[in-house]
């Protein structure tokens, strides 16, 4: 057997390549065999499954929660913009750290000016990105919130109203 990607000869019943790291193809096919296959349950085990399930609350079936959606978007796009205005705040780090360190070297006067002057260029147009990232940001959050405080009164409403229905329900009877 041969790596794929190194192409180094592999020991027989290994899973990865000794040389760089790679899964070898004969071993992930059979683990995905492996994990294709599930157990088969015996009779008595499905019947205790079924003797062992609760039942599902009634409360999410009557109304859809009509903020839940929004609000799951609304956090995935705040993580989206997070982890991007992470790397931005990464990459401007690392342009600043290249320039104290090679300015060391640049003597002073004109030289040392023009090459603040282009380093500045440099990370203008990140600057700029980082600040509109971070006003998305401040804005989505608040319309998260906002919906947050919507959603909370929604519920509360249909707290009031299930309390409602129940002692209407329990009088007739």
């Amino acid at each position: 057997m041969f790596c794929s990607q190194c192409g180094t000869a592999a020991a027989a019943g290994t899973r990865f390549c000794t040389w760089c790291g790679a899964p070898l193809e004969q071993a992930s096919a059979e683990i995905l065999e492996i994990e294709r296959t599930p157990p088969a349950p015996g009779p008595a085990l499905a019947e205790r499954r079924v003797k062992g399930r609760r039942p599902q609350p009634r409360r999410g079936s009557r109304w859809q929660d009509p903020y839940r959606e929004r609000i799951q978007q609304l956090r995935l796009q705040l993580h989206a913009l997070k982890l991007d205005l992470r790397q931005l705040s990464a990459y401007l780090a690392n342009v600043r750290t290249q320039y104290y360190m090679s300015a060391a070297f640049v003597p002073r006067g004109l030289l040392r000016w023009g090459y603040k002057a282009i380093e500045d260029f440099r990370l203008m147009q990140p600057q700029q990105q980082k600040q509109i990232l971070q006003q998305k940001i401040f804005e989505l959050e608040r319309e998260l919130l906002q919906l947050q405080q919507e959603q909370a009164a929604w519920r509360a409403s249909q707290a009031d109203r299930w309390e409602r229905e129940e002692e209407s329900g329990s009088s007739f009877q």
